[in-house]
């Protein structure tokens, strides 16, 4: 039996898709633009639930923020994978909005735009990542982690949309093609705080070189700038944020006090930025 590879629909910049729902969610009104990508007649669509769309690559934590944002009056902009009737898949960046009629919300209005390649390299790796999360964890916790995996980068939600947007990288080591395993570190690092906020003080930390990031530097350990300052000062940092994970978990197993795993878990913070500066310091030296 043959099967056909899903392939991604592009459409041009002064194109835009355009749709509305009543506030559960349901289809109202969709634009041309709309049905020609997505592949379906106006009928098929009206009435519908938006999620008719959604695509198996999207994190289910990117539609519980939307829904969050738009309920409370607020807009928000995402980057959304979508998926036509036939099974192939087109990027968009979509600026959600409430309508408001006599003070209250009435329905939600959505205009979406093609995506750069760059930001959708960016968004595939991480929703991928994000997804694999959410097998084993709530939409609640992907959704902490995410801002656990922004408040890494010093960055809003906005300013992360943003620097995507216009084809700035929101990562350092993007430049020595390693962000998907800063990635990887920033979310093993939150999965053990996480477990053991929720109880389970039999989690196990593994040792520095066995995380994804860890393993990269190993893999890294040729290059000319692993024989830097910086390097050394990063390899030695990313030990010790091992380490203070490991002492944060026999902590929680003691039965320490909130203050004691609050002081252990700002020394892994602390540790991190550490990594990240002397990453800086090694990228700027050896960015041509």
């Amino acid at each position: 039996m043959e099967y056909n590879v899903p392939k991604e629909i592009t459409f041009n910049d002064g194109d835009m898709i355009v749709s509305s729902t009543d506030t559960k969610g349901y289809i109202t009104y969709v634009n041309d633009i709309f049905c020609r990508i997505a592949g379906y007649k106006r009928e098929e669509l009206i009435g519908q639930p938006h999620n008719i769309i959604r695509h198996e690559d999207m994190p289910k934590a990117v539609f519980k923020l939307l829904w969050k944002q738009i309920q409370s009056g607020k807009t928000i902009y995402a980057f959304v994978k979508n998926k036509a009737k036939n099974g192939d898949y087109y990027w968009v960046k979509a600026y959600v909005k409430p309508i408001y009629k006599n003070g209250e919300i009435v329905q939600y209005t959505s205009y979406r735009k093609p995506v750069n390649n760059f930001a959708k390299e960016y968004m595939e790796s991480l929703y991928k990542t994000l997804v694999e999360f959410e097998k084993t964890n709530s939409a609640d916790a992907c959704l902490e982690l995410v801002g656990e995996y922004l408040g890494e980068r010093g960055l809003s939600y906005e300013q992360f949309i943003d620097r995507l947007t216009i084809g700035k990288g929101v990562d350092i080591f993007n430049k020595i093609d390693g962000f998907k395993y800063k990635n990887a570190h920033i979310i093993f690092k939150a999965h053990i705080l996480t477990e053991v906020k929720n109880g389970n003080l039999d989690v196990v930390v593994p040792k520095c070189t066995q995380c994804e990031f860890g393993k990269r530097l190993i893999e890294l350990q040729h290059e000319p700038y692993t024989k830097t300052k910086e390097w050394a000062l990063m390899v030695k940092n990313h030990e010790h944020v091992h380490s203070a994970l490991e002492q944060y978990v026999q902590l929680a197993k003691a039965g320490a006090v909130p203050e004691a795993l609050e002081q252990s878990v700002a020394e892994v913070h602390e540790d991190t930025v550490r990594i990240f500066d002397s990453l800086t310091h090694l990228v700027d030296t050896y960015r041509g």
